[in-house]
């Protein structure tokens, strides 16, 4: 069987054009601009919504830069430490000094030390100051029951600073002890020494004090002269840049050196002090070169310690100078006088032991009475010059207080004798006149100086 067919073109549905359009292909063209629009309204959409918000961002930010701020300053910093330096000694019931304890290379110096030391931290862990220990050290040993010097590092908050004293970290120290006196329960630190409480000292340091201590170890020098006796001591290392000699003497008696320079040109320095370490703050006073204004020096501790730094000028194989040290005893500077009816000199008047240097507790008190009202009272000073105090200025060598008027020291070693006119005003009449005070401070002490009155 045929079968006969044909093919023809199905009708095929067409888009109607836009004006302007090219068939098919325009559909696709015109679609592609409407979304490239549709995307760019979003985005400045979002963009619209950041700007809205960057108000609560800026804020935010503030907010948080306060608060780090407030942190840093009120919690972060008040926890910063610092390093509270001390210095003192200690004495120990059970134990006598030898003399194998002034030689630091010796086995029994280097075997007391440990000990020393290690009772030494065990007694500052045994207290509340034990959370801030840092270090400590025992550089030397003196007389009797046996002393030891030491000082010893706090690293403590700033701001409890002030509430460490000397004197409280002494309170603190001295209590634990006496709490274990009488107590048969076992004490680290009472495990081989018996520490005296009433025989500690506590003085305030300095990181600095310290450095100039370690830098003399290498010639370091331990004497202790007895009642009566005279001590020449020997001179120092010409090998080393500097020398320290710890004195010492009966407990109830003061030091007195004598220097005496030996060269007639000099750079060395000397420097003395009222405790047994170079501690700035207990500076008795230093002299520089060879001087020709004072070519012997004596110079007055106020108790049975001194100590005395040299600092190497120029090298010489010569001693520049010679040291002699004896103890001598407490002199009483307090007098009430009546002078008599007659107007020239009637007395002189001067510092413990003149021409010494006098010590730095020095406290003199002079009561004058004067015959009538019809008198008043002059005052002539040798190598000595007062000159009136200005209140925001410390005394540092010497206050007088005349008829509640304050003088300081100024010293006039070139002028054996200081007129009239360079002597505080006279006293106007009156019945009583009196000198009351007289101090030499622990920041540095003058030569002695005496004085004489007419009325």
């Amino acid at each position: 069987m045929l079968l006969l067919f044909h093919s023809r073109r199905m009708p095929v549905a067409k888009a109607p054009q836009v004006a302007g359009g090219q068939g098919d292909g325009g559909d696709g063209e015109e679609a592609e601009p409407e979304g490239m629009f549709k995307a760019r309204e979003d985005s400045k959409r979002k963009a619209q919504g950041y700007l809205r918000l960057a108000p609560l961002w800026l804020t935010l930010v503030v907010l948080t830069s306060v608060g780090v701020l407030l942190w840093y300053f009120l919690g972060y910093k008040a926890e910063v430490t610092v390093s509270q330096v001390y210095s003192g000694s200690l004495r120990v019931l059970n134990r006598h000094f030898s003399q194998d304890l002034t030689r630091r290379e010796s086995s029994a110096f280097r075997s007391e030390t440990a000990k020393a030391q290690k009772m030494l931290k065990e007694l500052i862990a045994s207290t509340r100051l034990g959370t801030y220990y840092n270090s400590s050290s025992v550089y030397s040993f003196g007389e009797g029951p046996l002393t030891c010097f030491f000082w010893f590092i706090l690293q403590i908050p700033e701001h409890r600073r002030p509430m460490l004293s000397p004197e409280v970290v002494q309170a603190l120290l001295v209590e634990e002890l006496l709490s274990t006196v009488n107590s048969s329960a076992a004490v680290p630190y009472r495990a081989e020494y018996e520490v005296d409480p009433e025989g500690l000292v506590i003085l305030e340091a300095s990181v600095k004090d310290i450095a100039a201590l370690n830098s003399t170890l290498g010639c370091y020098r331990y004497s202790y002269v007895g009642q009566g006796q005279v001590l020449r001591l020997k001179g120092p290392d010409h090998l080393a840049s500097s020398c320290l000699w710890h004195l010492q003497g009966p407990e109830d008696l003061m030091l007195k050196l004598r220097l005496e320079w030996t060269l007639a040109e000099c750079r060395d320095r000397l420097a003395m002090y009222d405790v047994a370490g170079p501690l700035e703050k207990r500076l008795i006073t230093s002299v520089y070169g060879c001087s020709r204004q004072e070519p012997v020096v004596e110079v007055l501790a106020s108790g049975a310690i001194m100590a005395v730094v040299w600092k190497k000028g120029l090298h010489s194989y010569y001693d520049p100078f010679m040291l002699s040290v004896q103890p001598v005893v407490f002199q009483a500077c307090e007098v009430n006088l009546t002078l008599d009816d007659r107007l020239d000199s009637q007395g002189v008047l001067s510092t413990p032991y003149f021409p010494s240097y006098y010590s730095p507790r020095t406290h003199c008190s002079w009561h004058l009475t004067v015959p009538s009202l019809d008198y008043g009272l002059a005052l002539w000073f040798d190598a000595y010059a007062l000159r009136r105090q200005k209140y925001d200025l410390p005394c540092t060598q010497g206050q007088w207080t005349i008829q509640n008027r304050r003088y300081y020291f100024l010293s006039s070693l070139q002028l054996p004798l200081l007129p009239p006119a360079s002597s505080p005003p006279s006293m106007t009449p009156s019945l009583e006149a009196q000198v009351p005070s007289l101090r030499g401070t622990a920041g540095g002490a003058s030569s002695g100086w005496g004085w004489c009155w007419a009325c």
